[in-house]
């Protein structure tokens, strides 16, 4: 598998371009991957929003300025949460995972006088676990996307379904810095207990976190 790119990959195509405002964009990056504070992070996503007509396609392609974009708030979650285990976590063997696939189902398959395993499998952004041989187990799962819309909402829902036919007791986290979806959908898909939180939204990025060391708690009986 293919190394996972990371926010300074993006910055770094940027730098290579001569992209005039590389330095500042990489300070932000610098503070926010440095500390657990949303404020840094909002303001280089909304600065980003704001020299999207600058930067592509002159210096980014569409694509590449999306995945930034998108990349970023993964890797931004992904430390933040990294930091929580670290600091909470009395089990070294619970990991956090990034864009690791996630068992789902497993055939067997009788052919050639033998059975054959025909496993099936769902990708998560990222995952709270445990990994036994090439196993991951889950404890949570949280999908990333700086916006969230309806088919997304419906996608992570359906996954989170998926995942709790082999851990019915997974938790489920859908996370966005922004929220457009109708009321109806977002009813629909908390009632499947789908956790969904909007970092825009004043308080919701404490409660995720508060909710994520709770979890761990509960995990560990302390």
């Amino acid at each position: 598998m293919a190394r996972l790119k990371r926010t300074s990959d993006y910055l770094n195509q940027l730098q290579l371009a001569g992209y005039p405002r590389y330095d500042y964009f990489d300070a932000l990056y610098q503070e926010w991957r440095n500390s657990s504070d949303l404020a840094p992070f909002t303001q280089f996503q909304e600065d980003l929003w704001e020299e999207k007509d600058n930067m592509k396609p002159e210096f980014i392609g569409e694509n590449t300025y999306s995945n930034l974009r998108g990349i970023s708030f993964e890797e931004f979650c992904f430390t933040t949460i990294g930091r929580i285990i670290e600091n909470s976590s009395r089990i070294p063997e619970i990991k956090l995972f990034w864009n690791e696939r996630i068992l789902t189902e497993e055939f067997l398959l009788f052919k050639d006088n033998h059975f054959s395993k025909h496993p099936k499998y769902k990708r998560v952004d990222l995952a709270i676990g445990m990994k036994q041989t090439n196993i991951i187990h889950p404890f949570s799962i949280m999908s990333c996307k700086v916006w969230q819309s309806t088919n997304w909402l419906d996608e992570d829902r359906a996954i989170l379904d998926s995942i709790r036919v082999r851990y019915p007791a997974v938790i489920g986290y859908s996370l966005c810095m922004s929220l457009n979806v109708p009321k109806v959908s977002l009813i629909s898909a908390q009632r499947t207990g789908l956790q969904v939180y909007d970092f825009s939204i004043d308080g919701q990025y404490d409660e995720f976190v508060s909710d994520v060391r709770k979890s761990l708690q509960e995990i560990v009986g302390w």
